[in-house]
């Protein structure tokens, strides 16, 4: 499940990124179902927690290919710290999000996303917060306006990989899901997301921190110990 590769920088994202937030759906895995636990080994005996934190990072969105918010009159914010740059968003990873691994593969963990995104069609408005994402299931969820624990798509799980220095990379794009978006446009009172497919892939990947144990649980690298400070249990 898990792969070696580099890190990628985080990117600009443009000002319909947010609303990606809002929308997704790509259909996760059954390969990223819990398996038994395996005896102990050596590397286990330096990492025996399969739970692993994550320090920090971003979720960046694109959504300029595929919804002009801005034809429709819709303003984007950030807000709740959230991180704007130029027009685009991006949520911050925060404190809970958590990678869990088994037999040197990752089988679940939580990325949970500070800050929300406030988006605005003349006097109407409606925030969406608290997004997390099920690294293994790929179900994103988020409270939407005063609705909590709303489905709002998928990221596919199945691309998840983690690098050599601790780096865990989720690039597999968001697609999106089409209930959330009518509901939007509704509350909104505008016809932007009922336009658009549900099958539009989402320019969107998180890069995150992850504690230095994983690298161990993924037997990415057998000597971790005392020079990163995890020590021998």
């Amino acid at each position: 499940m898990t792969r070696m590769s580099s890190s990628r920088r985080y990117g600009r994202v443009s000002a319909a990124a947010v609303a990606a937030v809002v929308l997704t759906g790509i259909a996760a895995p059954a390969a990223f179902a819990a398996t038994p636990a395996a005896a102990p080994t050596a590397a286990t005996a330096v990492a025996p927690s399969d739970d692993v934190p994550i320090k920090g990072g971003l979720l960046n969105l694109d959504l300029a290919a595929a919804v002009d918010l801005d034809a429709h009159g819709v303003v984007v914010a950030a807000v709740d710290g959230a991180v704007q740059a130029d027009a685009g968003v991006s949520l911050v990873i925060d404190a809970g999000s958590r990678v869990i691994t088994r037999n040197e593969q990752i089988v679940g963990g939580t990325v949970v996303l500070k800050g929300g995104v406030k988006l605005t069609a003349g006097a109407k408005s409606v925030v969406v917060s608290g997004v997390k994402v099920d690294l293994a299931t790929g179900v994103v969820t988020a409270t939407v306006g005063t609705r909590a624990g709303v489905r709002i798509g998928t990221m596919d799980v199945s691309n998840v990989s983690v690098d050599s220095d601790a780096s865990l990379v989720l690039d597999s794009g968001l697609t999106l899901d089409a209930a959330a978006l009518v509901w939007v446009d509704t509350v909104l009172g505008v016809h932007v997301f009922a336009d658009v497919d549900a099958d539009v892939l989402v320019d969107a990947y998180i890069q995150a921190d992850v504690d230095a144990r994983i690298l161990v649980a993924l037997g990415l690298n057998a000597d971790v110990d005392v020079d990163l400070g995890l020590g021998i249990l």
